[in-house]
């Protein structure tokens, strides 16, 4: 074996190699329920700070395959489009299902309207609890996933 031939083998094994690294990078950077309903806890968190600290009303809205919020003015309600409380669509295959209907008012003074917020998506589940105050996250098991309300 040449020099030449040796450094072509090992050019192709490091290509190779390269190519299998993004192929696993890919796959474990897919969307899931869990990171789902870590963003959808924080961004409740943040728009309930918001509304405490901007001293004005901002309320959560669902839909099936997505949640966004909307603030209080001149009478109505109306929906955010900036990127920290505009609308966030859900990927293909998970949805969301709330305990109560929304909208669900973030209160001025942190005495918000209570929530439990369940993202789905296959045979993943992970409920979002905010209390008024803070948001937390938990996974639900398999065999609990039937007995969940749907709103």
């Amino acid at each position: 074996m040449t020099l030449i031939e040796m450094l072509i083998v090992l050019a192709i094994v490091g290509i190779a190699a390269g190519a299998v690294s993004l192929g696993i990078g890919a796959a474990t950077r897919a969307p899931s329920a869990e990171a789902e309903a870590h963003r959808l806890a924080t961004r409740l968190q943040a728009a309930a700070d918001d509304a405490m600290l901007g001293d004005k009303l901002i309320a959560f809205t669902a839909k099936e395959h997505g949640y966004g919020f909307a603030t209080y003015q001149d009478g109505g309600w109306v929906e955010r489009t900036d990127d920290a409380f505009g609308f966030h669509r859900l990927p293909a295959g998970m949805r969301v299902t709330l305990s109560v209907r929304p909208p669900v008012v973030l209160g001025v003074d942190g005495s918000g309207e209570p929530l439990s917020a369940t993202i789905e998506s296959g045979d993943q589940a992970w409920r979002v609890l905010y209390d008024g105050l803070t948001a937390t996250t938990s996974a639900i098991p398999a065999g609990q996933l039937q007995q969940q309300p749907r709103t």
